[in-house]
């Protein structure tokens, strides 16, 4: 598509400079319209990524106009019956500039489209005044009105599809609510009544059968710690997707979470777990929680897939503007590729969220033998 974009707007550059050799014209005629031709042409030829520069290019090709225009009728005899050439560029100038016009409506903040929009659709009004004869004010004024009927059409029309576009926003928005609303319910009657189940059989089995063995009795204490932080997190996730408050929309985990998450680790099995982590201030609130929650992933994936591992190494550190969190484990037998990037959906779901934040997330064998998992996640301030 993009190659496709880069050839229209060279045959449209082609096009252009022809029609400088066919219809020749005074450079005070030339000048605004062949500007604004292509300014057009450039943005095209890289949309989407011109996106966010198309208001302020609009707003130069205005002032060019307008300029133009004040040069024209300070210097030059004013109300001049343009010839036929000078009429067809006269002609291309608000077709080609009424572009800018629509760009910043449809897509920039409100702020920005009012001031992209304006430039242009004002520059397009005066470029009349270059050729207007007679001296009553009136005619001035409806000539200008005139030509900026379609700069008004322009900036309907993008107003009319941001509209639209708002419009789908919500209806999805609005069915995303609803859908969490029925996760929610889910999770509170079936997923965290089970849970308490088991943490209550575990509270039970204590209570009769671990007197005198400090082992089980301390394996069983270790599965109720699990299953109340497993009904606390499910409880903060429910509130979570019932959007309760700002409070409920607080990461379950972040950075000061990982110690004890790797302790837990530790000490839930055979394992030696140890965590590296670099002083790195300043983290936003979801690239902490997203790097907890990789954490969290690559232990679960430890503790499926390579139980038989003899330590995990969690590494944090800050590189080019990014935060880097590594989990190695060195899992008996030679490195391959294992079941374990494919054993469910937590992986993919993981890079879902990773790259959401414009980052990216490496898992596969690590030499001599072993697993790695990076995950590099920019620092944003527009993360907060």
């Amino acid at each position: 598509m993009r190659r496709w974009r880069w050839a229209t707007a060279s045959a449209g550059l082609v096009v252009l400079v022809g029609g400088l050799v066919l219809f020749p014209a005074p450079a005070r005629s030339v000048l605004a319209p062949f500007a604004a031709c292509l300014a057009v042409l450039g943005v095209w030829a890289t949309w989407p990524r011109s996106r966010a520069v198309a208001p302020y290019v609009g707003m130069v090709v205005g002032v060019l106009s307008l300029a133009v225009t004040a040069v024209h009728l300070a210097v030059f005899e004013r109300g001049g019956e343009p010839g036929r050439n000078e009429g067809l560029w006269m002609l291309l100038e608000p077709v080609v500039t009424v572009v800018f016009v629509y760009l910043p409506v449809r897509w920039s903040p409100p702020r920005l489209a009012v001031l992209g929009g304006s430039l242009p659709a004002v520059g397009v009004a005066a470029s009349v005044q270059r050729y207007m004869p007679g001296d009553e004010l009136w005619e001035h004024v409806a000539g200008s009105l005139l030509w900026l009927l379609p700069s008004l059409i322009a900036g309907i029309l993008a107003w009319y599809m941001r509209g639209v576009d708002t419009a789908r926003e919500r209806a999805v928005a609005e069915a995303r609510h609803a859908q969490r609303l029925d996760l929610a319910g889910d999770l509170h009657d079936f997923v965290a009544h089970d849970v308490s189940e088991m943490v209550a059989q575990a509270q039970a089995v204590r209570m009769v059968l671990a007197n005198g063995d400090p082992r089980l009795e301390e394996a069983l204490e270790r599965i109720e710690k699990a299953g109340l932080r497993a009904l606390e997190s499910m409880d903060r996730t429910v509130h979570m997707l019932r959007d309760a408050g700002e409070a409920a929309r607080e990461p379950v985990g972040g950075l000061a979470d990982l110690p004890g998450l790797v302790e837990r680790f530790a000490d839930g099995g055979r394992t030696r777990a140890t965590l590296s982590a670099a002083v790195i201030p300043g983290v936003p609130r979801e690239a902490a929680a997203v790097a907890y929650r990789v954490v969290v992933e690559a232990l679960t994936n430890v503790r499926r897939h390579a139980p038989h591992a003899s330590t995990v190494d969690v590494e944090l550190a800050l590189a080019d503007g990014a935060l880097r969190v590594t989990v190695t484990d060195d899992g008996t037998g030679e490195p391959r590729q294992s079941p374990r990037a494919h054993a469910g959906l937590g992986l993919p779901g993981l890079t879902e969220r990773v790259e959401a934040l414009r980052g990216s997330l490496d898992a596969g064998p690590h030499r001599p033998h072993g697993w790695r998992l990076t995950a590099t996640i920019p620092l944003t301030a527009d993360q907060e």
